[in-house]
């Protein structure tokens, strides 16, 4: 058997009990950091469940041999967030369909149902953005078209922020975004408000709500993620108002 377990979106505290139970009884346990920042302290997990836990890097989770060692025996990979928001993982509940090996997943928080803190209602948001960084010949846009097509149908955009290289912040986001939209000679992120969010799910969580120019002063916990507002319903207006900053 193999369970695919959510981190949640901040520390070890995240996790529910029924992860915690599963985690003991199972004979391995294993960890992967790299498709999501995680705040947590392994060796305090270590405690909780009782097991020590193995780091993996993503050649060492997508070479199926997890898939393998669930043939034999009772493994855990713990996974950022939830553990089924990264497409990656997907090919694990496809992979082990093949080899008839039974997978049971235990959802945790993820930044998909977090964003609805800001007051922004869940089925208004279109297609997720993901911001890399750029290289030297490589400098992807195709981010900027699902925020352009997004906005055209009223729709809210949230944008991932690449975590990578100790993780993108929000500053360099931003610039890279000007720096296109200036490009196309678009005006949809410096006409309108945005919304930034850091570290939802813990106690240093901020939310703000204000124009590009005020935003780019802040200096954002990470993880963080950007929202461009579509059209707003007047409820939606009323909860921005509570993280509004000064133009």
């Amino acid at each position: 058997m193999l369970y695919l377990i959510g981190l949640g979106l901040n520390d070890e505290e995240d996790l529910s009990l029924k992860a915690i139970n599963v985690m003991k009884k199972c004979s391995e346990v294993y960890c992967e950091l790299y498709t999501g920042i995680w705040h947590g302290d392994i060796k305090k997990l270590e405690k909780m469940v009782e097991k020590k836990m193995v780091i993996l890097e993503r050649r060492e989770v997508e070479d199926n041999s997890l898939l393998e060692k669930a043939k034999k025996r009772n493994v855990a990979l713990l996974i950022p967030g939830d553990p089924l928001t990264a497409t990656t993982h997907i090919e694990f509940l496809i992979e082990a369909k093949k080899m008839k090996i039974d997978v049971e997943i235990i959802h945790s928080s993820s930044i998909f149902t977090a964003v609805a803190e800001t007051g922004l209602q869940l089925y208004k948001f279109g297609r997720t953005a993901s911001l890399p960084w750029s290289e030297k010949n490589y400098k992807p846009e195709s981010f900027y078209d699902i925020i352009e097509e997004n906005y055209k149908q009223g729709l809210h955009t949230l944008i991932l922020l690449d975590t990578a290289k100790e993780g993108m912040n929000v500053k360099n986001a931003l610039k890279i975004l000007i720096e296109i939209e200036n490009k196309r000679k678009k005006n949809i992120i410096s006409k309108e408000r945005i919304v930034v969010c850091s570290a939802l799910g813990s106690k240093k969580k901020i939310i703000k709500y204000g124009n590009v120019k005020v935003i780019q002063k802040i200096n954002f916990n990470k993880p963080s993620v950007i929202i461009i507002p579509g059209k707003l319903n007047f409820k939606e207006e009323e909860a921005l108002q509570l993280w509004g900053i000064q133009k």
